[in-house]
């Protein structure tokens, strides 16, 4: 799941350090949210 605002995109779930590396190497700005 996630949310994308303000440009940001915020990631969470078992997946997220995947979407993570793949969002940044498009040239976006994710962030982990939630713990």
């Amino acid at each position: 799941g996630g949310t994308a605002k303000d440009g940001v995109i915020e990631l969470q779930g078992d997946q997220v350090e995947l979407a993570l590396d793949l969002l940044t190497k498009e040239g976006y700005r994710p962030k982990r949210a939630g713990g």
